[in-house]
């Protein structure tokens, strides 16, 4: 009985191979890396890495740039919305939609496809921005002319038709009246369907995010609207647009409960410390360490941050367009180098004027600076670690386990001494990989010399771990879905980690080939593979 049983083990085995085969010289070509030639370190999912925001590029402005944002360690990029909308060519036009039509003059939904598999190469996710909320047409509700049939066929149902928005500190305003555009009525089933179907099309194209324009504007279950959990059955990342408080200072919401509803379904924005966060930079001044929706019980792998964001820069008001990007770039270092929370770096237009900023116009690439690159790199390579976060010696202080990200309050070209609390990071000599300095740590300080960015980057390699062999998903158990894992590593089908390389390099040669994968079948048939080790540990 056993040797049959072993006989079948082994047959699906080697069906399994074909299978894996087959389907590779289909898929393959969609998520190969070998053309990159790099492995660039970027988080696995959207949430672990921060957002590269193209304001107003072209898709195919977003793609010749691939290999720079890479460089530049995020692991996102965000697009403005691609929904065919109203209007000339500012930028503010691409938020009036005329419905969920996926394609405008920033690309077509097969360069849109085109992006997504390119960025695969890369390891670098695409999160595409949607407006959700309304359509094309005036605050007083009439839609504009080039806004699709079906809107103006159910305008009755379809929108709330309740009149413009005139009090922000009312939660039954901001949810159900216009924001300068006609409210589209989200508790109507047909208008969710037709927004699940537009994801699902994104999702399709290989786009891996959705970040919700106007999102507190939406209202949610607990006031008798399902758009947002159904929005959450999508298997796709998704945050959403919060600016200032979900029902300001209307004494009848509780903010602290809405946001943590919000947080429920989709990971939100918190425009408000960011905000108070860039002011304490700009003024050299001490900050609390907690954000705003942290503090309120949101955690922090639910909140993203911002040194600015389109509205902060590109709005008639926008408050940092006059900033020097060195502040903003020093307030991103912090939040970018946070623990769990991600953090979107704005590329700025050309233009500060409100309605000279076009779409279409590629913005700023200081993306690729050294000092924005380095945390980013920080951010990712400190993933799953510790943090402790201070202010102390004139500067701000993110301390994670293997390393620091130090930025002077005031001053550049300085030497800094600040506390290494708790010994969080290692005794040693570090380099700053912005300015290349030496810097010293004892189990007390961390002491050096800032250079001219006003920021300082320092970190050394990870730690050794301790992989069980044969386990190549790290689950702690070895399974069939083991050697899949490695045959489609094989067929280019997808890029195993340096972690899940160690534990499915069954031979302990150094190479990952369908050996290993062989190694653990019959490791699972419970037959001897001479020259395997799976079900041992192993160290690396």
């Amino acid at each position: 009985m056993r040797k049959r049983s072993i006989s079948l083990i082994l047959a699906l085995c080697m069906l399994l191979t074909c299978v894996i085969s087959t389907c590779a010289t289909v898929f393959a070509a969609d998520v190969d890396t070998s053309d990159t030639g790099a492995d660039y370190g970027l988080g696995k999912t959207c949430k672990d890495g921060n957002i590269l925001h193209c304001f107003n590029w072209t898709l195919e402005q977003i793609k010749a740039e691939l290999p720079a944002i890479a460089e530049a360690g995020f692991t996102s990029i965000q697009t403005s919305p691609l929904q065919a909308h109203d209007g000339r060519n500012q930028w503010y036009w691409l938020y009036q939609p005329t419905g969920f039509t996926i394609g405008n003059e920033l690309g077509s939904y097969d360069a849109l496809k085109s992006l997504c598999s390119e960025a695969d190469k890369y390891g670098i996710k695409i999160i595409v921005d949607v407006v959700a909320n309304h359509v094309a047409g005036s605050n007083s509700g009439t839609l504009a002319n080039s806004v699709e049939s079906v809107f103006k066929n159910n305008k009755t149902t379809y929108f709330h038709n309740m009149g413009a928005c005139n009090n922000y500190d009312n939660r039954y305003d901001v949810i159900n009246k216009n924001i300068g555009m006609p409210d589209l009525n989200s508790e109507n089933t047909a208008v969710q369907d037709m927004v699940i179907a537009m994801v699902e099309k994104y999702k399709e194209a290989g786009v891996d995010g959705i970040r919700w324009d106007a999102a507190k504007h939406i209202g949610l279950p607990s006031e008798n609207s399902s758009f947002w959990s159904r929005m959450a059955q999508i298997d796709i990342f998704q945050y959403g647009e919060i600016l200032g408080k979900p029902a300001g200072s209307d004494p009848t919401a509780d903010n602290s409960e809405l946001i943590n509803e919000y947080a429920q379904y989709i990971s939100v924005t918190d425009s408000g410390y960011s905000g108070d966060f860039l002011t304490a930079v700009k003024n050299g001044s001490i900050f609390r360490t907690q954000g705003g929706w942290t503090r309120q019980g949101v955690a922090a792998d639910k909140v993203v941050y911002w040194g600015e964001s389109h509205d902060t820069y590109s709005n008639t008001d926008g408050n940092t367009k006059n900033v020097d990007q060195n502040k903003i770039d020093r307030a991103y270092a912090i939040l970018g180098a946070r623990a769990d929370s991600q953090a979107l770096y704005f590329s700025r237009p050309s233009e500060k004027e409100h309605t000279k900023i076009y779409y279409g116009v590629k913005g700023s690439t200081h993306f690729t600076s050294k000092e924005v690159a380095a945390v980013n790199r920080f951010h990712n390579a400190m993933i799953g670690t510790n943090e402790k976060f201070s202010s102390n010696g004139g500067c701000y202080v993110v301390l994670r386990d293997r390393g620091a990200v130090i930025v002077s309050m005031k001053s550049s070209d300085v030497d800094i001494s600040v506390n290494n609390s708790d010994k969080m990071v290692p005794v040693g000599t570090y380099t700053d990989e912005v300015s290349g300095s030496t810097f010293t740590v004892t189990d007390t300080k961390i002491t050096g010399h800032i250079g001219s960015s006003g920021i300082a980057v320092i970190y050394g390699s990870a730690p050794a771990v301790k992989v069980l062999v044969g386990d190549t998903n790290l689950n702690e158990a070895i399974e069939i879905d083991d050697a899949t894992l490695i045959q489609r590593h094989e067929a280019k089908m997808i890029t195993l980690s340096a972690e899940e390389q160690l534990a499915a390099d069954a031979d302990q040669d150094d190479k990952i080939t369908v050996l290993d994968a062989t190694a653990i079948q019959w490791y699972l048939a419970q037959l001897d593979y001479q020259g395997s080790h799976v079900g041992e540990t192993r160290s690396g």
